[in-house]
């Protein structure tokens, strides 16, 4: 099959990371693949996969707005020289591109839904789902069909992918120490953390609250927060209002987030309201990290209550220093988890998992058991 995949732009961030890792992994299966985007950080990344990037201008978050329409156009011309059989989407914006661009080029469309949305104006004028629908959680595929009313028919459920073997390699402790000086992170230190933009329902707010309650009982405790966001430097000011700044440690998104994890002794995993799966979370639990998570949207498909982590209510984030503790004082339960974390990824997650039900989902959109190759 031929396949474009749009979206908004490759800079760090769960939905970059699925559409290079789905690029790469097609293009391994003997697909031609292309995929459009504003660029950014992850671009290399596919260069050296051997994939197309084609450089569109279409970062915006109005449907409105003249760079859509300028997309519209571009992307058509060139899916028709390219020959495209899919158009897949994995924007709200690129939705809107991609539904014009595959009824212009006789393309069938696929939309990845990676999280939840909101009713408006724009959403039902132009719903632009396309010929089939991808929810990454059942959460999500219930927001769809319960919510918005897109044909049960249409949607198919797939887990989030991630290539598993990049996290599987257990650091020593001499690896840990070298790492931690490197972040800035006091060696003797027990970490907590989360990969994660700094944006109003990720719950950064929460984790701090929460590490102030830890170190009243743990105070050779730091707080590790990886990502950035237009929220960043609230959290960092609350930190300081809460006297935590010495506990708190702020590092950069990261191309990979290997390193960043194996310093971490638990990920915390706290959106206030809304999540679809979270890579971050894949990644941190393939890396063998116990989680602490809100059971919120499609968490609770990964993290398994008292298995592999613990899940507390949203609405009683006080709830959540005390598992915490209990994973950082009780090294049986923590080796227990860590393994659990690690073998329920591979067993759901995998990128190949995930790539051989999409392309199914392809060849639905086709109309065929076989896509055009």
């Amino acid at each position: 099959m031929r396949i474009l995949l749009l979206t908004t732009h490759l800079n760090i961030g769960g939905i970059s990371t699925y559409t290079v890792s789905l690029a790469r992994a097609l293009k391994a299966k003997g697909h031609e693949v292309f995929v459009a985007s504003g660029g950014g950080m992850l671009v290399p990344e596919l260069a050296q996969s051997g994939v197309s990037h084609i450089n569109i201008d279409i970062l915006t978050k109005s449907e409105l707005s003249p760079k859509v329409f300028r997309a519209i156009f571009d992307i058509t011309k060139i899916a028709k020289r390219l020959r495209i059989d899919i158009v897949h989407s994995q924007t709200r914006i690129t939705q809107v591109v991609g539904f014009f661009v595959s009824k212009r080029c006789a393309a069938r469309l696929v939309t990845t839904c990676h999280g939840f949305f909101n009713k408006n104006i724009g959403r039902v004028l132009l719903p632009a789902w396309g010929d089939r629908v991808i929810a990454i959680s059942d959460a999500v595929k219930e927001n769809l069909i319960n919510y918005f009313g897109v044909d049960r028919d249409k949607v198919s459920m797939i887990y989030n992918g991630i290539e598993i073997k990049r996290f599987l390699r257990d650091f020593s402790e001499d690896e840990k120490d070298k790492l931690k000086d490197r972040f800035g992170i006091k060696r003797d230190y027990s970490v907590i953390g989360m990969i994660a933009r700094f944006t109003p329902d990720k719950g950064h707010d929460t984790l701090l609250y929460t590490l102030f309650k830890i170190l009243k009982e743990k105070p050779n405790v730091q707080l590790v927060f990886a990502g950035d966001g237009d929220k960043r430097q609230e959290i960092e000011k609350l930190s300081q209002r809460l006297g935590l700044s010495d506990n708190v440690v702020f590092i950069k998104p990261q191309l990979s987030t290997v390193n960043a994890l194996a310093i971490m002794d638990v990920f915390m995993f706290t959106p206030a309201r809304r999540e679809g799966l979270g890579l971050a979370l894949l990644e941190a639990m393939a890396s063998g990290k116990p989680v602490v998570a809100t059971d919120v949207g499609g968490i609770s498909n990964v993290v398994e209550n008292n298995v592999n982590g613990f899940l507390v209510e949203p609405s009683k984030p006080e709830l959540l220093a005390e598992p915490v503790l209990r994973l950082l004082k009780d090294k049986a339960l923590y080796a227990k988890m860590s393994q659990a974390a690690r073998e329920i990824v591979i067993r759901k997650f995998s990128i190949n998992g995930m790539v051989d039900r999409t392309e199914n989902v392809y060849r639905e959109a086709l109309g065929k058991g076989e896509g055009r190759e």
